[in-house]
């Protein structure tokens, strides 16, 4: 499961990496300050809380899932078996009832696999969102204290001066301000449509 937590987060990051990031007017003078929000989401306070609460929800559920399509993947295996034995030497295998339902029963649990991974990338993605939005007031304070220009994902800059990455400093802050991150999805409204994934990358500036 620690895997499909960094999995998942990677690929919820990775989409934006390229995305082109506004840049604020601001005094030249002023230095653009980086922060590395991969390393952010994965050894903050927050990051880490989730990644605890995510092991412990879906662990056993993904454990769950897998022991029950393995066993269904078993049954079909051995019903293609029965139905091979079964089969006349010249004649095709025709498939049987027996056969049918347990294909079936293989769909319904690769299918209840594949709902449970959507929802752990739906809980990253929210658990995302919430520490790029208490990253902004954090970043905007030190961007502040340091006369900086603007500050930016540092996957939107080609090369920075290590001087001005600012994640640790802002891990730091972001571990008092926010310690723990929630895996409960917010309530949607009936017949509201899905929202937007936040994006990761966004800068958090003047």
């Amino acid at each position: 499961m620690t895997k499909m937590f960094k999995s998942a987060m990677l690929a919820a990051t990775a989409a934006a990496s390229f995305v082109a990031v506004p840049v604020l007017a601001a005094d030249s003078s002023g230095a653009t300050l980086v922060v590395d929000f991969d390393q952010v989401f994965q050894n903050s306070a927050a990051g880490r809380s989730a990644t605890s609460q995510i092991q412990a929800k879906y662990q056993p559920l993904g454990a769950q899932r897998k022991a029950a399509f393995d066993s269904a993947v078993a049954a079909y295996n051995a019903q293609i078996d029965a139905v091979k034995k079964a089969t006349k030497p010249g004649t095709q295998p025709q498939p049987t009832p027996a056969l049918q339902q347990a294909g079936q029963r293989v769909q319904d649990a690769q299918d209840q696999a594949e709902q449970l991974n959507q929802e752990v990338n739906q809980v990253v993605g929210y658990v995302r969102s919430q520490i790029v939005d208490h990253a902004r007031p954090v970043a905007e304070q030190i961007r502040a204290e340091r006369k900086a220009s603007v500050v930016i994902s540092k996957d939107a800059a080609l090369a920075s001066d290590p001087q001005n990455d600012i994640t640790a400093a802002l891990t730091q802050r972001l571990d008092t301000a926010f310690p723990t991150a929630s895996i409960v999805l917010p309530q949607q409204p009936a017949g509201a449509p899905a929202a937007a994934p936040a994006n990761p990358k966004a800068p958090a500036g003047r």
